[in-house]
């Protein structure tokens, strides 16, 4: 089991691009979720509910629910053109935890 990971990627689309993504992922045009400084801040709670990989189900008893509650924070900085997310699961984390913060 990985206890830590990071993962980074450079997307080969124009930055606006990325935001028209990123935004359509989760529309929600009345946000007032801006900083003093332009960046946008969102806090999401996703459920992953597809199968787990084998090796996970072994892990996890039967009677324990198999899907995983996720809390994402984005923050996206139009001016820098950066998008930064932190991932972390809040349910089952004594069994798994999925931690995606850069070091």
């Amino acid at each position: 089991i990985v206890k830590y990971f990071l993962g980074q990627s450079v997307l080969r689309s124009s930055w606006g691009q990325v935001f028209t993504a990123f935004c359509q992922r989760y529309p929600n045009p009345y946000s007032k979720s801006l900083t003093h400084d332009q960046k946008l801040l969102s806090q999401r709670l996703l459920t992953k509910t597809k199968r787990m990989p084998c090796w996970a189900e072994r892990l996890f008893p039967a009677n324990v629910a198999h899907s995983l509650h996720i809390l994402e924070d984005s923050i996206v900085d139009p001016q820098n053109q950066t998008m930064t997310t932190f991932t972390w699961n809040i349910n089952h984390s004594r069994l798994m935890w999925l931690d995606r913060n850069p070091p």
